[in-house]
């Protein structure tokens, strides 16, 4: 583009100087003398139009210029000017858009299509390189050409000479293959290299430029290449897309492979052919690059050459354990070696001495092994599948050793090396390892197992060695191994009950004090020891199962001079009971109309519902006595608290559900006649937690359930049940009347009663709760077939009984 501009650029300057020279063929005017500051915009469209009319080309306009006497000076004057101009527009276009459209048109390059490729095109070794992200093959168009670069139509030439005489041309290649020189005529550069073209000029220069042939020149000469044109090819055959693409002059065959998504599942990666002018110019193989990095073939493209890739000959599939898996074409004197060489070699895993070789034989399909030997001899055929094998997990000379050695593990099996000498290497034996056996596992021929047993000891004094074989594992045990873990245990009032590893010397004070000591409710002259009986006692049948033993200690852990020489053995259980006096602290709570209100103390054992009154100062004048209630703690075991976790955790339809470790429930009490008869059965014994609750006078009478309004109504002394159930709108449809029911402020309840007389609906007092139950739904299709299966089993039974009696 900036290459495009400057050309712009230059072109306007010598039609201003070509519009020089004409007018002074009338005026006179040395357009050397032309002032380029002073031009307005008007003017220099008017120079533009000339230069059409005039139908002048670029390098006539140069040469006419220089020739004309035009300074460096002017040509950045107008190039200042240009820039300037262009930034105006006219009938909606931009002066800059509207002279390059003019005066150097440029054509748009073919950009990269996207396509679906089929999952075998996938396969193919080759494909993602010309289609990866990352590779693009976009050709370079900042950096100098290379000497080999051939010159094609509309290529741009840069000629400097310098020195004794000074001039610069800047010319384009023409249709007829030539550049034209002023002064000097055509030069046909057409096809040739740049090198070459490099030397023609220069050699046509010394002929108006006698300071270039001389043995001592004071005149020199550059030439360089300027915008170069771009060109067209067509790349046909077994492509993803096949088409015409516009390409940078500088383009290879690769770029244009790559613009055509590369060969199809069809094509060949081997034998792509470019065509120029009807002739084969050479055959490329992609593999040469993708393999070895060889890019001698990728050749620059010229225009309307044809890229023609051809079907594929030989593919052969790679699977197994190879680096690269996949698809591959073997050109035809290539064999198993080089295809191994395409893959990129075995992996790591991989079985290297003998390959898998299936060939389709165009009616049967035939196996053959090749053995490494055989690699570079075997060729392949189309449609081959070669298969690479995994080692086999079989070691040819280990042996290993576990336990009571220091260094376990897996160890070189040398030529007869020795058991001895591999407890040596394995740094010898720990301090607890069981001398008496120890086992050698070993592998018989037929794969089936063998244990060779020996004795510890006398491997180690000399007695006895054995050779070790292929994978024999030697196991030697520690005493610890070899029998049960000897443990003792502790329960009951210490900080930290449990399982305490078993020491020699062991005594009951030293576990209480591993324990953390005694807790305060612990009866320290109460401790009992239980044990299992011995192995003699065991191998008899006895009633016995324990050995008992009673001891007292004191709170600093010290026995009496006799108990002290106990000694605890494995599995003993220490149990430490609680003191027959001691209670947990309990505490009731009392609320509501008494005098003072709030938690108290429970001091004794038998302490009554009246006493925990009586402490509290008496009810007040306000106490409503018969609406007293008590809420009773009940806490969960650990145990069931445990359980009812994991029934939650199983049932999706209890998910979320919070499960309480404690809760309260309601009990009935009568505080009047508590009250009344202190230490009478209704007086019952309070619990830790117990909450009493002494409200004030109630007013209220509820009513809910199945009425038509459930409300709330003043408590009225002359109004019965059935007066507050009409006052919340009566009796629903579907209210069950004969099991009405009354909730007591207390917690108590009473039902309806029914009778010859009718219905005796429970006595209303204030702040109870009138509960009218609901009748269920019936489904009467299951009505009607109950009542048909009643029917027909009567019918049934009289039948029976009428044959009976006959």
């Amino acid at each position: 583009m900036i290459g495009s501009i400057k050309k712009m650029f230059l072109t306007c300057l010598f039609a201003l100087l070509v519009l020089g020279a004409a007018n002074s063929q009338n005026t006179n005017i040395n357009p050397a003398s032309v002032n380029v500051e002073a031009m307005s915009d008007a003017q220099i469209e008017k120079l533009i139009a000339e230069m059409e009319k005039n139908g002048m080309s670029m390098e006539g306009a140069m040469a006419l210029a220089r020739a004309r006497g035009a300074s460096q000076l002017q040509i950045d004057q107008m190039v200042k000017k240009i820039s300037e101009y262009k930034s105006g527009k006219r009938n909606g276009v931009t002066k800059d858009d509207e002279l390059e459209e003019i005066l150097v048109p440029e054509e748009k390059l073919s950009e990269k299509v996207a396509f679906k490729a089929t999952d075998k095109n996938k396969e193919i070794f080759g494909f993602q390189f010309f289609n990866s992200k990352n590779l693009s093959f976009e050709p370079t168009m900042d950096v100098p050409v290379s000497e080999s670069y051939a010159l094609g139509i509309g290529d741009e030439v840069n000629i400097a000479v310098y020195g004794a005489s000074q001039q610069n041309y800047q010319l384009t290649v023409q249709k007829n293959g030539a550049i034209s020189i002023p002064d000097l005529g055509p030069v046909h550069v057409y096809g040739i290299s740049f090198k070459d073209a490099q030397q023609k000029i220069k050699n046509r220069l010394i002929s108006i430029y006698n300071g270039m042939g001389d043995d001592r020149p004071n005149t020199f000469s550059d030439v360089s290449m300027g915008n170069l044109k771009g060109v067209k090819v067509n790349v046909i055959g077994e492509v993803n897309l096949p088409g015409t693409y516009s390409l940078p002059a500088t383009a290879s065959a690769f770029n244009a492979l790559y613009l055509a998504g590369g060969p199809n599942e069809n094509g060949s990666f081997r034998s792509i052919d470019v065509l120029r002018d009807g002739k084969l110019v050479c055959s490329v193989d992609v593999y040469a690059y993708l393999i070895d990095g060889k890019t001698q073939n990728n050749i620059q493209l010229r225009d309307q050459d044809v890229v023609l890739v051809r079907p594929y000959a030989k593919r052969v599939r790679v699977e197994g354990e190879f680096k690269r898996t996949g698809l591959f074409e073997a050109q035809s004197d290539e064999t198993v070696a080089d295809l191994l060489r395409f893959a990129g070699g075995f992996t790591d895993k991989a079985y290297t001495h003998r390959l898998e070789l299936y060939r389709n034989n165009t009616r049967t399909l035939t196996f053959k092994g090749v053995s490494s030997d055989q690699y570079d001899q075997v060729q392949l055929m189309n449609g081959d599948r070669l298969v690479a094998g995994m080692l086999t997990e079989r070691f040819e000379n280990r042996v290993s050793i576990d336990g009571a050695v220091y260094r376990p593990g897996n160890y070189e099996l040398t030529e007869g090396l020795q058991l001895s000498e591999l407890i040596q290497k394995a740094e010898g034996l720990k301090e607890e390892a069981f001398m008496e056996r120890a086992v050698i596992t070993r592998k018989q021929e037929d794969l089936s197992l063998k244990a060779v047993s020996f004795s510890v000891r006398d491997v180690v004094n000399g007695k006895i060695d054995f050779e070790l074989q292929r994978e024999d594992r030697v196991q030697i045990s520690s005493i610890f191994d070899m029998r049960e873990a000897r443990t003792v245990e502790i329960v009951g009032e210490v900080q930290f009950a449990g399982t305490f590893a078993w020491a020699e010397n062991l005594r009951i004070g030293d576990l209480i004090f591993q324990a953390g000591g005694f807790k305060e409710e612990a009866e320290v002259a109460g401790i009992e020891v239980s044990r299992v009986l011995d192995y003699d006692e065991t191998s008899e049948l006895t009633k016995s199962l324990l050995h008992t033993f009673q001891f007292s200690l004191d709170r600093n852990l010290k026995l009496n001079p006799q108990d002290d020489s106990f000694l605890l053995q494995p599995f003993d259980k220490v149990y430490v009971r609680r003191a027959p006096g001691y209670r947990p602290q309990g505490v009731a709570n009392i609320q509501g109309e008494v005098k003072y209100a709030g938690d108290f103390g429970i001091t004794r054992k038998d302490e009554k519902i009246s006493d925990i009154i009586r402490r509290a100062g008496g009810i007040t004048p306000e106490a409503y006595v018969r609406g007293a209630s008590l809420r009773r703690r009940i806490e969960m075991s650990e145990a069931e608290y445990q359980a009812k976790l994991a029934i939650v955790a199983q049932d999706t339809t209890m998910m979320g559900q919070e499960i309480e470790k404690v809760s309260y429930q309601i009990v009935g009490i009568d505080l009047a006649t508590i009250l009344a008869n202190p230490g009478a059965v209704q007086d019952l014994q309070l619990q830790g937690g117990d909450q009493i609750l002494v409200p004030s006078k109630l007013e209220t009478v509820m009513v809910s359930g199945s009425v038509l309004s459930p409300v709330a109504h003043t408590f009225t002394q002359q109004k019965k049940l059935k007066d507050y159930v009409n006052g919340s709108g009566g009796f629903s449809e579907r209210a069950k009347k004969g099991k009405v029911y009354v909730l007591y402020a207390n917690g108590t309840t009473q039902a309806t009663k029914g009778g010859l007389f009718g219905r005796r609906f429970p006595k209303v007092e204030p702040g109870c709760e009138i509960i009218v139950p609901e009748k269920p739904e019936v489904d009467k299709a299951a009505s009607a077939s109950k009542w048909l299966a009643i029917a027909s089993t009567l019918a049934a039974l009289i039948t029976a009984m009428a044959v009976a009696t006959r």
